[in-house]
């Protein structure tokens, strides 16, 4: 009889282990690789939990700031906003209220920015009615009212340089309070200018001093028109980019006509900086229907 051929024996050994056995093998444990890339660490890791929506900011539009050494200020505030807002230093004229002022520079904006209204000195002749009696008044003055308003509303008031506002008085005198304080103002809006005797040179060189990039002269009247005139080829050869908002010869007034025709020059003066985003449509949604 020829032998079996090794194959069969062993195919036969096999099947004989199995029957015995009652399985043909068992697996060694294997053991699992660890995440080693970051693809496989992040896929293995929990997602990190994401951040909490700031809070909206809430309160009365107009407030009242107490200032540190007495005094106080008033703040018009962007109601609902999550964000850093911008700060406009709205600077009234004599004759005039902080509180005018507030609620002129907040519609000029929409509601948008942090407007804060230093206030002057009592009128020596118009009753509830305020004036300042020097640029430096008005510097100081400004410095605390937004002290308070950061230590009071820090988590939405923007870092950077402000917008200074000014009508009238507070317009005459915007180049000597900027020039003043070099690198804490880098926009500059005066309504109504030039009703008291200035020079348009010397305005100019005040507010290129003071680090200004953009301003904008807003006028309904023919000794703003006259200054303003000069006051652009004055600023062109300083390298200053100046915009002119003329409401027509309607007196010397911040009214209505006014904040609605200012709303979309004061766009353009801040349109090429990140944290302004967020104005121009504001200012849009408020008068572009009207």
């Amino acid at each position: 009889m020829k032998p079996a051929p090794l194959a069969t024996l062993v195919l036969a050994a096999t099947f004989a282990t199995t029957a015995l056995g009652g399985c043909a093998r068992v697996d060694a444990p294997r053991t699992e690789r660890a995440p080693t890339t970051s693809a496989e660490l992040a896929a293995v890791q929990p997602a990190a939990p994401a951040e909490p929506e700031a809070p909206a900011l809430e309160g009365a539009p107009l407030v009242r700031l107490e200032l540190e050494g007495g005094g106080y200020a008033l703040a018009a505030l962007p109601i609902g906003a999550r964000d850093k807002r911008i700060v406009v230093v709205g600077v009234h004229g004599a004759g005039d209220r902080a509180d005018w002022s507030c609620s002129e520079w907040q519609a000029v904006t929409a509601g948008w920015a942090f407007v804060v209204c230093p206030v002057g000195v009592p009128h020596p002749m118009y009753p509830n009615t305020f004036v300042w009696g020097s640029a430096e008044q008005i510097a100081k003055s400004a410095d605390r009212a937004v002290q308070a308003l950061r230590a009071r509303y820090g988590t939405w008031v923007d870092d950077g340089p402000l917008v200074y506002g000014g009508w009238s008085q507070g317009a005459t005198l915007a180049s000597q309070v900027i020039a003043a304080r070099p690198g804490t103002y880098d926009r500059a809006v005066l309504v109504e200018v030039g009703h008291t005797a200035i020079d348009a040179s010397q305005v100019a060189a005040g507010l290129a001093a003071g680090g200004v990039k953009r301003a904008v002269v807003s006028c309904s009247s023919w000794p703003c028109r006259t200054f303003a005139k000069d006051f652009e080829s004055a600023a062109r050869r300083r390298n200053l980019p100046v915009q002119v908002n003329d409401v027509g010869l309607r007196g010397h007034w911040f009214d209505d006509p006014v904040v609605r025709t200012l709303g979309p020059k004061f766009v353009w003066m801040v349109e090429e900086e990140r944290r302004f985003a967020g104005l121009g449509a504001a200012v849009d949604a408020r008068y572009s229907t009207d």
